[in-house]
């Protein structure tokens, strides 16, 4: 079974659609702050959570916890974000937290085993919440006003923009892998 978490008006071939506003009339009607999802256990291969993790507060480690449990061994998770540095995040007042990829990352136990063994401060939430998520790519979607200066670039200067400047980035994806063996 394949899944696309607030789904809006945005709906994807093969993918059952979860929203918690009626209007745009989704497969299933599901607030994802607060609702358990409607599947079994270990039943979900994929899930499509573009643009709808920054709009969870509260409720935002209960669906993580949702996910995994949904989720089988291998699923994977294709996530999509505005990017934190970059005004679409701010000009919407429904985003409620920035999604990094460094916030992803500590959703994996094997990040957090290292934390812990080189004595990090970071929040080891993979063992918290008992969950474990793996990032298996990640990529960056640049500003068009930016598309001249990025080709030319070398990887350690994007990065460096990333960092420095703010709306060079518009968009984070990211796709994780969930691990349960």
């Amino acid at each position: 079974m394949k899944i696309n978490i607030g789904a809006g008006y945005k709906k994807f071939d093969g993918y059952l659609n979860v929203d918690n506003d009626p209007n745009c009339n989704p497969d299933y009607l599901v607030n994802l702050e607060t609702d358990k999802l409607p599947f079994e256990d270990n039943s979900v291969e994929k899930v499509i959570a573009h643009h709808i993790l920054e709009h969870i507060g509260d409720g935002y480690f209960n669906l993580i916890k949702e996910l995994y449990r949904v989720c089988k061994h291998g699923a994977l998770i294709d996530v999509r974000v505005p990017y934190h540095h970059h005004e679409v995040f701010y000009n919407d007042p429904t985003h409620k937290r920035p999604i990094t990829i460094e916030g992803l990352r500590m959703f994996s136990k094997k990040f957090n085993q290292r934390d812990i063994q080189l004595g990090s401060a970071t929040s080891t939430l993979g063992l918290m919440y008992n969950v474990d998520f793996e990032i298996v790519n990640y990529d960056y979607v640049y500003d068009e006003f930016y598309n001249e200066i990025i080709p030319k670039n070398t990887p350690e200067q994007n990065n460096r923009l990333l960092r420095e400047a703010l709306n060079t980035t518009i968009e984070a994806h990211a796709v994780l892998s969930v691990v349960k063996e």
